[in-house]
């Protein structure tokens, strides 16, 4: 049974309850008319209206006359190309390497002296490094017991001549020790053949000298003494370079490479020789580009009799380009690029403009090559195109 006069306090619970309520409803709508009374309601935002004079429809940009745009706009026509030296490319200097050689050890064996040092110029067949090897002695005895073997295949045929001589035996023995002394020569000259090639140094019991292959300098040096070296060691234990010819590397944008061909003329300069300028010739275009940078490896031969010129030395090479049939110039500043196309904007002839897309090749002196995508004659943007180009954006 319910307790007298619960039902009232429960009545009187719920009317507090709609009170309350009410009260905050009258108090939410006062506040959004206060709102609304002083401005703060946001207005739909309205689409951007095109600026005065300037129309866009179907990607072409229309200019009126008396549009203020003109004041920032300055037009160019392309020009058809012509031969031309590019801006300069960085560029490394190297080795010419089919005039340098790779020096190993034809044994193993441990680095007893060191001859040379790195950037020392050295004679053909001078010693570069010594190595002490266990094999030496087993070539020493080997060329030791073909000396012995080759006397003693000699007196055996001196013996058996003259016994067949006084027919004490039959003249095929004669053939055979003949056949065994000429066996016995050739193992002696390839005992000696091999120590030879090894050039041991004279009155060593386990050593060799190793010696350079060629004239020219030291470029590389990767040896110490009381070093281990074997045959199979990985790289080379020294580098052999002649440097009265070398190898200057640049380092070509794709782009800029396609009008670079070997043969074409050069011109090198380098920081570390100030008002030196060298010509030479394009010796190879790579074929493979690098995938980071985009860029391609054009090698420049250059003939270095004084020896001014050093490996790894830092320089700078201009090409000389004939560019291909149809290609014309046009200001740099011309070209814009999205970052996966390059594009120019060209004028229609009824005062408006439309963006085309281009290929360029070098550059040099604030102009580029244009090798498709445009013709000579046309009249395109030089300068303001980025204007235009915003304008297109924000309507498409």
């Amino acid at each position: 049974m319910t307790e007298p006069g619960a039902g009232d306090r429960r009545a009187r619970s719920r009317a507090r309850l709609r009170s309350r309520l009410g009260l905050a409803a009258a108090l939410a709508a006062s506040i959004l008319g206060v709102w609304r009374a002083a401005g703060y309601e946001r207005e739909r935002p309205v689409a951007a209206a095109s600026p005065p004079g300037l129309a866009v429809e179907a990607g072409r940009i229309a200019l009126a006359a008396d549009a203020p745009q003109w004041r920032f706009l300055r037009l160019a026509t392309a020009e058809p190309a012509g031969q031309r030296w590019t801006d300069p490319q960085p560029a490394r200097i190297g080795i010419d390497q089919t005039r340098a050689s790779k020096v190993g050890v034809a044994v193993g064996g441990r680095v007893t002296k060191v001859f040379v040092e790195l950037g020392e110029r050295v004679r053909k067949g001078e010693p570069l490094f010594a190595v002490a090897s266990p094999e030496i002695a087993e070539l020493k005895a080997e060329r030791e017991k073909a000396g012995v073997d080759l006397e003693a295949a000699r007196a055996t045929f001196d013996r058996v001549r003259a016994l067949v001589a006084t027919r004490a035996l039959p003249a095929k023995e004669e053939a055979s020790a003949l056949q065994q002394l000429r066996q016995a020569e050739v193992a002696q000259r390839l005992a000696e053949s091999k120590m030879r090639s090894l050039s041991v140094l004279p009155d060593a019991q386990r050593d060799l000298a190793v010696s350079a292959p060629r004239g020219g300098l030291v470029v590389e040096k990767n040896v110490l003494v009381d070093q281990q070296v074997s045959p199979d060691s990985s790289g080379s234990v020294m580098v052999i370079a002649d440097l009265s010819s070398v190898w200057v590397t640049a380092e070509v944008f794709e782009a800029e490479a396609t009008e670079i061909r070997p043969g074409d003329a050069a011109r090198v300069t380098s920081p570390a020789l100030p008002g030196v300028e060298l010509e030479g010739r394009v010796d190879m275009v790579s074929s493979v580009a690098d995938p980071a940078r985009h860029t391609l490896p054009i090698r420049v031969r250059l003939a270095n009799r004084e020896g001014i010129l050093r490996p790894n030395v830092y320089a700078q090479v201009r090409f000389a380009c004939v560019p291909r049939p149809g290609a014309v110039e046009v200001p740099a500043s011309a070209v814009l690029f999205d970052g996966a196309r390059q594009y120019v904007y060209v004028q229609d002839g009824r005062g408006g403009f439309l963006r085309r897309d281009v290929t360029t090749g070098t550059a040099h002196e604030g102009r580029v090559t244009v090798l498709s995508g445009l013709g000579g004659g046309q009249k395109l943007v030089a300068e303001g195109a980025v204007l235009l180009d915003n304008q297109l954006d924000l309507s498409e």
